[in-house]
């Protein structure tokens, strides 16, 4: 039946259609009075609980092709069934589908061949990081979306209702992963709770159960994962450091890595796992078309709406407080719309099973969902405290040992660099009198004075003389996550000094904003 103007009834068809449409409806509901609208025909009917849910799926599949959408209303007591123009749909493109398929293939892989990079320590892109990418980063991220989406799609057509083949969204970096996800499109209304519900919850925990195989596989490969000096930064695309970036732990990933404990740095296919059971968890968020959206409609009905514009507020808030791509998902939540539509079917209830499942989805989001799911470390470099060792406490005395306590608060290990300069020296003179030494005489007096001994925390030192010296790039500091390493460097000269004042300087590798040099003056005044 062609599309006409809005309401049931063609032009100029007069009550035959009118008929037709009450006939049909009751076939399966015992009809007692009808009303024409401008939109719609409104027939009251008489509804029997126990054979309401199956009577009105029947109905609606058979008013479907005849371009009619029956919906199911109780108003003041009386049960009514509205018909209502079926929607004009557009025509399948599946090409669409295809181009965005093979777009997120390359930019996941992409993506991944980054990633691959700064697992293993590479300092090149080459073709193999590539096929590296895509087989372990790629290839089971799109798995899991599309186990997802296809659970969706399977539950539709298992329920008689529309919908399309999945629609992936392809981003290149250096949005990190190379896609923001995937969805299909519901072509009809969803016929009743059930429906939605079954529809809703299908896709997230399909995708959570493919994500945790994945994930351990991952951890297990995490293990064995290549030793990276601590002064490797990794590939930097578009100002994001690739070998660089925090992961935030859900509570269920403390779980997967109680079988793997040892595993530190994270393995693509880890990375791949840890981003499905994330992106299950943002489905399932209670707001808006979100998957979570309809598992809560389903469950708790239209005072739902309360809840989705709590979880908005929300998502602003922890957008503002911890990560700002939480702000990207309200706005586009908000865009897209808050308010969930009611099924046709809004009166028949959920039954227990469904409801249980509905409690295991708040667990699979609680223990999945963290609010800064990506951040860079925090870079901070500090001199807490120092101290200076003197060689016989005397004028004569040629040789301190200088101790600093170096102080990585990043909760990943880095490398870091060290210098030492004299900023000032006070000689004896004849008699009583004094020289004090700076700038360029300073300079040329310790050319031949002055000898700096670095000692490494790997048990190798290196000597340097002259007015200041620097560790070479192959002898940097290695200091482990949230830890303390005292820094020792020898100084000596070969003539006696009265006073002198060192700077000992660090500066960490691939430094964060907020990160730099940190610095520290030791001035000794011997007596």
């Amino acid at each position: 039946m062609p599309s006409g103007p809005p309401g049931p009834l063609p032009t100029g068809a007069g009550g035959t259609e009118l008929d037709r449409l009450r006939s049909i409806v009751a076939a399966y509901f015992p009809v007692y009075e009808t009303r024409v609208g401008p939109q719609s025909v409104l027939l009251a009917v008489h509804l029997d609980p126990a054979t309401l849910e199956g009577k009105f799926d029947a109905l609606r599949r058979e008013l479907w092709p005849l371009q009619y959408v029956p919906l199911l209303r109780r108003q003041m007591g009386e049960d009514f069934v509205e018909v209502v123009r079926r929607p004009t749909q557009r025509p399948t493109r599946q090409w669409i589908n295809v181009l965005l398929l093979a777009g997120t293939v390359l930019t996941t892989s992409f993506a991944g061949a980054l990633i691959w990079i700064a697992y293993v320590g590479g300092a090149t892109f080459t073709a193999g990081d590539f096929a590296y990418g895509a087989l372990y980063f790629a290839a089971p991220v799109l798995l899991i979306l599309g186990l997802h989406e296809l659970a969706h799609y399977w539950m539709a057509r298992r329920h008689h209702v529309e919908a399309s083949l999945p629609y992936f969204m392809p981003v290149p970096p250096p949005l990190l992963f190379g896609t923001l996800g995937a969805f299909i499109s519901i072509r009809e209304p969803f016929p009743d709770k059930k429906t939605l519900f079954d529809i809703g919850v299908a896709g997230p925990l399909t995708g959570f159960a493919a994500s945790i195989p994945i994930a351990l596989a991952g951890l297990y490969l995490s293990i064995h994962a290549p030793v990276i000096p601590a002064n490797y930064c990794g590939p930097t695309i578009l100002g994001v450091d690739y070998g660089n970036l925090l992961v935030g732990i859900p509570l269920f990933w403390y779980a997967l890595k109680l079988f793997f404990p040892a595993a530190v740095a994270l393995s693509p296919l880890a990375l791949a796992g840890w981003v499905g059971i994330l992106i299950t968890a943002i489905n399932l968020l209670p707001v808006g078309q979100l998957d979570g959206g309809h598992v809560w409609r389903a469950l708790f009905g239209e005072r739902v709406r309360y809840v989705s514009y709590a979880g908005v507020v929300i998502l602003f808030s922890i957008g503002i407080l911890f990560y700002a791509g939480w702000l990207f998902f309200a706005l586009l939540i908000l865009v897209l719309g808050m308010r969930h539509p009611p099924p046709l079917n809004d009166i028949t209830p959920l039954d227990t099973k469904r409801v249980a499942v509905g409690v295991l989805t708040v667990a699979v989001l609680l223990t999945g969902f963290v609010l800064t799911p990506l951040a860079e470390p925090p870079g901070a470099v500090s001199f807490p405290t120092h101290a200076i060792d003197y060689a016989g406490g005397s004028p004569s005395a040629t040789y301190a040992n200088l101790t600093a306590t170096l102080d990585n608060q990043d909760p990943v290990p880095h490398g870091f660099t060290l210098s030492i300069s004299l900023a000032n020296a006070t000689l004896p003179g004849p008699g009583n009198a004094t020289t004090n030494l700076t700038g360029a005489a300073l300079s040329a007096w310790a050319a031949g004075n002055v000898t700096w001994t670095f000692y490494l925390t790997n048990g190798r030192t290196y000597t340097a003389s002259g007015v200041s010296a620097s560790l070479p790039g192959a002898d940097f500091l290695t200091v482990n996550a949230t830890t303390q390493t005292n820094v020792t460097v020898g100084f000596s000269s070969v003539s006696p000094l009265l006073g002198a004042g060192v700077s000992l300087a660090t500066t960490e590798y691939c430094a964060e904003s907020g990160s730099g040099a940190a610095s520290v003056l030791f001035t000794p005044q011997w007596t």
